[in-house]
């Protein structure tokens, strides 16, 4: 400012010099330091710049309007100092409007930034206060915005319950009160609503001691919408990146499931030969001897119950399979639904056993007068199959197996429970997967894994359910429950 005063006095120097008068040339040399002055203060300076211009032309140009009038030099003159009004006062708002866009533009380049990591939402507006806090220029500011149901606050001015920024929050208009209270002076108050997505999810308070002009307002009303949509943004960002790292976290579980079904088929295929090659083998040998030995007929009749029990053993992993393929498929088990006496079914089941090599003794307990049950007897004399085969093959030698039946309204519920080791707490809720076998029991016995997958399926197919209660040493007990027959009993 010191230079632009001397120049202008230079100007002036040189104006008085030539003693040409207000018409002299060197009057439009007052518009550089007018200019200069407008682009380096803003307005007031420009403003200041061309009135301290028009009081140095004084002394020339206003001896000259007495002396003659208002003649063509003085008019020049006159005209002159208006042209210099006018671009110290144009260059100078110009000025101060870019200083202000410029301010605006770094303030939410700021915002960006601070928002720019994965923070909570509590340490983003202490964040954001610290931020704005001197750029405003305000006595008190406050941020608060929402978390879901709640409400996060920073700072602490016009943001309580039923205050100015609780409306403003509700409301989604900026507020303004001329005089919070709490002094001499009065303390004006304005708030503005953090605008995203056309709702308001937080709000910016500010107070000042003096005023808050209607450019400031308006400019924190736009700072607001903007820290509004930076908020949701960095909100967006942050449950992306939490949806994509969950997501993540599931492919990686599917692909370890997936590789560890890979292992139990391999498994299974392993097994499943074994299995279907015990019994072919069986039946390949003892029909062997039949055919080319002449043998007393009770030796026939034992090979030929040797064969049948081998024969059917070997059906029920057949059938096992194909139910296995229609599960895994999506279909449900064919069915053949008829009225189903329970206690005999039971019984007959547990004869194929005892008949067997006897090791285990089965108990059986059944209600009085049980209902029937609307079932598929080769389902129900499968599912009976698998759980006492399991109950035998995991339960120690002469343990009894009980199996027990009982009504409970509309359901019969049917019980096989072991003595044996039991079932590890963290692979109880497996046991019903295909393919799948305890670690600690699948060397103890044979089995292809995918009996329970088998009984399941039949089970709900009937629209009933069956669970698995197991105690490590204890022993296992297997319930599963099958609709009663509502209609009558042919």
């Amino acid at each position: 400012m010191i230079a632009i005063a001397l120049a202008l006095a230079a100007i002036t120097a040189l104006i008085t010099l030539t003693d040409v008068g207000p018409a002299s040339l060197f009057r439009h040399a007052y518009v550089v330091p007018v200019v200069v002055a407008g682009l380096r203060v803003g307005r007031p300076g420009g403003v200041l710049a061309a009135a301290a211009a028009a009081l140095l032309s004084a002394p020339v140009l206003l001896p000259e309007i007495e002396r003659s009038g208002l003649t063509p030099d003085a008019a020049e003159g006159l005209v002159t100092l208006g042209v210099l009004a006018l671009a110290g006062a144009l260059v100078g708002t110009l000025r101060t409007h870019a200083d202000r866009h410029r301010t605006r533009h770094a303030t939410l380049v700021a915002v960006q930034r601070t928002l720019a990591d994965d923070i909570p939402l509590d340490v983003a507006l202490t964040r954001l206060l610290a931020t704005l806090a001197p750029r405003l220029a305000v006595d008190d500011l406050a941020l608060a915005a929402r978390d879901g149901e709640r409400l996060v606050v920073a700072g602490a001015a016009l943001v309580a319950p039923g205050s100015l920024g609780a409306r403003a929050l509700a409301r989604g208009v900026p507020g303004f009160v001329r005089d919070v209270g709490g002094g001499i002076r009065a303390r004006r108050g304005f708030v503005a609503p953090l605008m995203a997505g056309g709702r308001a999810v937080g709000v910016l308070a500010v107070e000042r001691r003096g005023e808050i002009s209607s450019q400031e307002r308006a400019a924190l009303e736009a700072l607001g919408a903007h820290v509004g949509l930076a908020l949701e943004n960095a909100r967006l960002a942050s449950r992306q990146r939490q949806f994509a790292d969950e997501l993540a976290e599931k492919v990686a579980a599917a692909r370890r499931e997936l590789e560890e079904l890979d292992r139990a088929k391999t498994a299974f295929v392993a097994i499943a030969s074994h299995e279907l090659r015990t019994p072919l083998t069986s039946l390949q040998g003892f029909s062997e001897l039949l055919a080319v030995r002449r043998l007393p007929p009770e030796e026939v009749t034992r090979l030929a119950g040797v064969m049948r029990t081998e024969a059917k053993r070997l059906g029920r992993i057949v059938s096992d399979l194909l139910d296995l393929s229609r599960i895994e498929r999506g279909l449900a088990p064919a069915l053949c639904r008829v009225p189903l006496a329970v206690e005999p079914t039971i019984a007959a089941t547990a004869d194929l056993f005892r008949l067997g090599a006897a090791t285990h003794p089965i108990a059986i307990e059944c209600e009085p007068a049980l209902p029937p049950v609307d079932a598929d007897p080769d389902a129900v004399e499968r599912v009976l199959t698998n759980l006492i085969s399991n109950a035998i093959k995991y339960s120690p030698a002469g343990s009894i197996v009980r199996v027990k039946a009982q009504a409970l309204g509309s359901v019969v519920a049917i019980e096989v429970a072991d003595s044996g080791r039991g079932i590890a707490a963290e692979a109880l809720g497996r046991v019903f997967e295909p393919y799948y076998r305890a670690p600690d029991v699948a060397g103890v016995a044979p089995g292809t894994g995918i009996g329970l997958a088998v009984v399941k399926a039949l089970v709900e197919a009937h629209g009933g359910a069956v669970r698995v209660d197991s105690v490590p040493m204890l022993g296992t007990r297997v319930t599963f429950v099958l609709p009663s027959y509502a209609g009558p009993v042919p």
